[in-house]
């Protein structure tokens, strides 16, 4: 699946994802939301997940799927229906958002997440190691940077082909 960033300065960027069938789904998003969106990428590429938000995009829901009141969702993208891999990713995301703007990736990241995860009676992803988290980090870092130097109305294009 091919996703799309672009960006605007005087109106809300754009996230688009085309599908491997051509189909897409695309939307406006919410001011600063392109980090939470980066964030996702990086990990669900790293980790290898294909049941989190890009995997589910990829899979034929629409971004606006997430964004209906919950009584108008899908079944399946209600908070109690979701894959555990998109939940953690949630949290993994929000962890690491709060490790950017705090400048400081910490050793005890991942026992914040156990902990995080614990409390929702989520299980922690063995297969993410401190190794991984430094490579999602990096990533994320990377995937930043290359956002910040975009021009107006430049593009962003990422593929997402999870391992």
């Amino acid at each position: 699946m091919i996703i799309q960033f672009k960006k605007y300065r005087d109106k809300q960027s754009t996230l688009t994802c085309i599908r491997s069938d051509g189909t897409r789904t695309w939307d406006k998003l919410q001011v600063d939301f392109e980090l939470h969106d980066l964030a996702h990428f990086a990990i669900e590429t790293e980790l290898g997940f294909t049941n989190a938000f890009y995997g589910l995009l990829a899979k034929g829901y629409n971004i606006q799927d997430f964004l209906l009141p919950v009584e108008q969702r899908p079944q399946a993208l209600i908070s109690k229906n979701l894959p555990v891999e998109s939940l953690q990713t949630e949290h993994i995301a929000n962890l690491l958002l709060i490790d950017h703007f705090q400048k400081n990736i910490g050793s005890d990241f991942i026992d914040q997440l156990k902990g995080m995860l614990k409390e929702d009676g989520l299980a922690f992803p063995e297969i993410l190691t401190q190794e991984r988290l430094e490579k999602i980090n990096n990533s994320f870092e990377e995937l930043i940077s290359k956002w910040n130097a975009l021009e107006e109305e430049g593009m962003l294009e990422l593929t997402f082909n999870p391992i």
